[in-house]
């Protein structure tokens, strides 16, 4: 007995460890990402920060991309091949604001060329590693790639600054990430009615609910903070004012972008209980997947570059 306690204390020992340090990896990326998007503040630097930042999201899509393809069975490198290409240039095009003509007749083609692979290789790719490869090289690049788009919000509308394009894409993942930390916490503590038993027993009504109110203190914290830095270093007072943005529309949009990113995370974990799995990749060992970690940011970016896009709309010429 004595013997398999040890032997279970250490798993549990080696699986923090193993957390540990997929933990500073994921953080060292995101700050060499924040210093790949501050860099733009630098015209010299700019081209160099540009495919930092793309590089990286892009292979956070192609990775996320080649999981949703391995969740449901796939299992044929070219079919990984083709979609990984195919995310690859799109977070490119994003990234460099290519126009590509004629894009629904792209898409279709893409879409066929996935189909005609299902038929000629129908033993190592079937008709749902086709449509998986298609919805994450298209619908989970498109939504990644958001984040890039949030950065670029100068292209969107010339009223909006570079300063505040960084705010809002630190927004969206503060949201994405600080809702999933701060509802698992107060879940914890005090939740007592269960959000989805079926799908994520863990998930409480009460973590929900606390997770989005402590998130939004927060985003109101860290926007006055960032403000004051803002005012400081680069001479802007009115920081989030410039483009018609009111600072009370912090509130609104992180309780939206909150409630957004929970159901990403719970429309993720019905995909993993479809198909009987209980992390997308071993690729984080502690985390999981680019997916498990990246799942509410697929539903919270999209949202919060549709709001913008509205917002840009009604912005005074």
């Amino acid at each position: 007995m004595a013997n398999e306690k040890n032997k279970t204390e250490k798993k549990k020992f080696h699986f923090k460890g193993e957390r540990t340090r997929s933990t500073l990896i994921i953080s060292g990326v995101l700050i060499v990402y924040l210093l790949t998007l501050h860099l733009n503040f630098n015209a010299a630097l700019c081209s160099v920060a540009r495919v930092g930042f793309t590089a990286i999201t892009g292979l956070v899509c192609v990775c996320g991309t080649y999981e949703l393809i391995r969740a449901v069975g796939g299992k044929s490198k070219l079919l990984y091949t083709v979609a990984g290409l195919f995310s690859a240039g799109c977070t490119v095009t994003v990234a460099y604001h290519i126009a590509v003509p004629h894009v629904g007749v792209l898409l279709s083609f893409y879409a066929l060329l996935l189909l005609v692979l299902a038929v000629i290789f129908n033993q190592s790719i079937k008709y749902i590693d086709a449509v998986m490869a298609f919805f994450g090289s298209l619908g989970l690049t498109y939504a990644l790639t958001c984040a890039i788009r949030l950065n670029d919000l100068p292209y969107l509308n010339e009223r909006f600054t570079h300063l505040e394009g960084l705010y809002l894409f630190w927004l969206s993942f503060g949201c994405a990430w600080l809702t999933d930390v701060f509802a698992f916490l107060v879940g914890r503590k005090v939740g007592k009615h269960k959000m989805s038993p079926h799908i994520s027993p863990k998930k409480s009504w009460e973590g929900a609910i606390g997770g989005t109110v402590i998130t939004v203190g927060f985003n109101l914290g860290i926007l006055f903070v960032y403000s004051l830095i803002a005012k400081y270093a680069f001479g802007n007072a009115y920081f989030l004012m410039q483009s018609g943005i009111k600072y009370l529309y912090v509130i609104p949009v992180s309780i939206i972008l909150s409630v957004v990113g929970m159901f990403g995370d719970l429309a993720a974990s019905v995909l993993k209980r479809n198909v009987g799995i209980k992390d997308y990749s071993r690729l984080l060992p502690g985390h999981g997947g680019i997916m498990d970690r990246f799942d509410s940011c697929t539903f919270v970016l999209p949202t919060m570059y549709g709001i913008m896009v509205l917002v840009a709309d009604h912005l005074p010429a």
